[in-house]
């Protein structure tokens, strides 16, 4: 998970007190009183020594007062803390366990629809807006091209990982070609890219076009030239956005000035996709929790997030962002459970 925040040690009873504090915002979203504590939490702490310790939990950074009257609300330092100190480890229940494995048995959709369909899974599941990216084509190996003839001077081209179609785009081509020369100028292609990932495909076939000499086939000198353009200028890794429009229920956010905020990151989709990256690099799952976000307009809001990987090679991200007293506990397991049956239906 993301770097905790440095705090001093609390005591046993401390901790207890400020777990049920937080928990109670998480269920309530309501300003957390001694009295309630003392009423519905079996801690063995008498209500006067209750905000006798909440007071000074709030001079330690982990409470604050909206107004005098009012209780106490735990701050991004409190959930922090709830968050590293979770235990056991989360786990998703068997129903929701059923609707994930059930979600990815229908394997004949393709991949850009398979992590569409995971970003509306993951706001069915949570209730918040859900984030998917990728997959990230640079980081898969390749199986084999395939090149079928579209029109004259024109050329759909494939690139293919073992079983799945993982980009397609067309070519123009400087004369026509029947369709047995597109098969062998494939073949060749294969030949060379086959196990590379596309970097490394751009790179091999660059250089075996800057060696070619006046004995060169024409094909091969054709297939050079066509796997060349083929890598030349790879499509952006895709971001898929659903439940944007969740966080506008979300109580904190009756000021829609911090709402639209949220919006607007979200449209912001290739900032968005760095930010998710830059999550997922601090662990996996990872929680970015208020102004650890490296985008501030994630400042007022929490991201749970998890890479999906193909060949134990990271292709893409998945996260769900709300509001800071999201339920850390069930969204951690549900973002990471997803996360890992995606990744075996990739495998």
């Amino acid at each position: 998970m993301a770097i905790p925040y440095p705090r001093p040690e609390l005591e046993r009873r401390q901790r207890a007190l400020l777990r049920a504090i937080v928990q109670e915002f998480i269920d309530t979203a309501q300003a957390v009183s001694s009295r309630r504590i003392a009423q519905n939490y079996m801690l063995g702490i008498r209500p006067a020594t209750v905000r006798n310790m909440m007071a000074g939990l709030e001079q330690d950074g982990y409470l604050y007062q909206p107004h005098t009257s009012a209780g106490r609300i735990p701050t991004a330092k409190a959930f922090r803390y709830f968050v590293d100190t979770l235990t056991p480890s989360p786990e998703v229940g068997m129903r929701e366990r059923a609707q994930i494995e059930f979600h990815y048995s229908d394997r004949a959709r393709d991949p850009a629809q398979l992590v569409r369909d995971t970003s509306r899974l993951l706001t069915s599941l949570t209730g918040h807006t859900a984030v998917a990216t990728g997959p990230c084509f640079d980081s898969m190996t390749l199986e084999r091209v395939e090149l079928v003839c579209l029109r004259a001077c024109q050329v759909t081209a494939v690139l293919v990982r073992v079983g799945s179609a993982v980009r397609d785009c067309v070519l123009e081509t400087s004369r026509p070609y029947s369709q047995s020369e597109l098969n062998q100028i494939s073949d060749f292609t294969t030949s060379l890219v086959k196990g590379c990932t596309l970097d490394q495909a751009k790179a091999r076939l660059s250089r075996a076009l800057r060696e070619l000499n006046g004995n060169t086939h024409p094909l091969v000198r054709d297939a050079l030239q066509l796997g060349t353009a083929l890598f030349a200028s790879p499509e952006s890794d895709a971001v898929y956005v659903q439940g944007s429009a969740r966080v506008l229920d979300q109580p904190e956010f009756v000021e829609r000035k911090k709402a639209q905020e949220l919006l607007e990151a979200l449209e912001d989709r290739a900032a968005l996709a760095n930010a998710l990256g830059h999550i997922v690099d601090q662990g996996n799952p990872s929680v970015a929790i208020g102004d650890e976000n490296a985008d501030a307009r994630f400042s007022d809001f929490s991201v749970v997030a998890a890479a999906y990987a193909s060949g134990g090679v990271r292709i893409g991200n998945l996260a769900v962002i709300g509001p800071l007293r999201m339920d850390y506990r069930r969204v951690i397991a549900l973002v990471d459970y997803t996360a890992r049956v995606l990744s075996r239906v990739w495998n």
